[in-house]
């Protein structure tokens, strides 16, 4: 297995995050998952830490290929919805299940929208994936988002 190398300039930004309440970075247990297999070369891993009932609200930038990709877990029966917000057309996002080595997305935000609705059977780390279509991050170009979550279960 290869080691997450997309993690090793993230302990400053993890230090920055916690002090803000922010989502936090964490190499922990997720190198046990298909994870570090699934990041791009540009792509920064950071783990959301999800507090009670209330809404997430992510914000991101995609430059390139580059941007961050966000890992949340869920307990068993619980209800995500992440909703991508931006005033780009040309954002996507894809979501993973952590456990699934096929690389599959359980969610292709190209084809099915900008909102996601996932149900944990099991505990479950979601991985969340914006990104730009491939013409547009050839040529370099910048686009901000949003990601909303809400948590029902």
């Amino acid at each position: 297995m290869r080691p997450i190398r997309h993690l090793t300039p993230l302990p400053l930004l993890a230090l920055l995050v916690a002090c803000t309440g922010m989502p936090t970075t964490t190499e922990d247990d997720l190198a046990d998952t298909a994870i570090p297999r699934l990041l791009g070369p540009d792509e920064t891993l950071v783990e959301v830490q999800a507090n009670g009932a209330e809404p997430l609200r992510l914000e991101g930038r995609i430059e390139g290929y580059a941007g961050p990709a966000y890992a949340i877990r869920s307990a068993p029966g619980e209800r995500l919805e992440i909703t991508l917000e931006s005033a780009s057309d040309n954002v996507y996002f894809n979501v993973h299940d952590a456990a699934d080595g096929s690389a599959t997305a359980v969610f292709r935000g190209e084809f099915e929208g900008r909102t996601a609705t996932l149900t944990a059977t099991a505990p479950t780390v979601w991985l969340i994936r914006p990104f730009q279509p491939r013409a547009s991050a050839r040529r370099g170009e910048r686009i901000d988002f949003s990601i909303r979550i809400t948590r029902n279960g």
